[in-house]
């Protein structure tokens, strides 16, 4: 597998203060903010910053309970994922697999633009890493409906 690094996940527990680090300090520009509404009530707040080639996305949890605000309770504001663009996940997930890498869900989460997965937290890193597609050439950002799919994966990692 030949991956090359599309974006780093953090989940915080106040996604204002956390732009007004990436902005202010790491000069990085806010290309998108969008909210995520989950079956339980729960939103999570999110921002996708352009960061050279890469980008950073930023989720904050709202409501009480829900995964994302879960999450920050047990691990504080930390990193959650890094996302690594793939040519082709079909295959790069299998080749994983052989490596014994466990994924999140037995299927990949796609639209119009992406196809991605989680994979479980690697225990030689600690940090889940998820596998992506884009579609085309100019994909970028971030699908709402794929996010929440994502995020909810994520609901039973300890």
């Amino acid at each position: 597998m030949k991956a090359r690094i599309d974006h780093i996940a953090f989940r915080v527990e106040d996604l204002e203060k956390a732009i007004r680090f990436y902005t202010e300090v790491m000069g990085c520009e806010i290309a998108d903010r969008f909210f995520v509404d989950f079956e339980d009530g729960t939103k999570a707040r999110c921002a996708a910053l352009n960061a050279g080639s890469i980008q950073i996305f930023l989720s904050e949890g709202i409501g009480e309970g829900g995964v994302v605000r879960e999450w920050v309770k047990k691990h504080g504001n930390a990193l959650h994922h890094i996302a690594y663009a793939v040519d082709d996940l079909a295959a790069a997930v299998e080749e994983a697999r052989r490596q014994g890498v466990e994924f999140l869900s037995e299927k990949q989460i796609e639209n119009d633009d992406l196809i991605q997965i989680f994979s479980r937290p690697i225990p030689e890193t600690g940090v889940i890493h998820e596998l992506i597609q884009r579609k085309h050439p100019d994909a970028r950002g971030f699908a709402t409906e794929n996010v929440k799919r994502l995020m909810e994966s994520t609901r039973e990692v300890k």
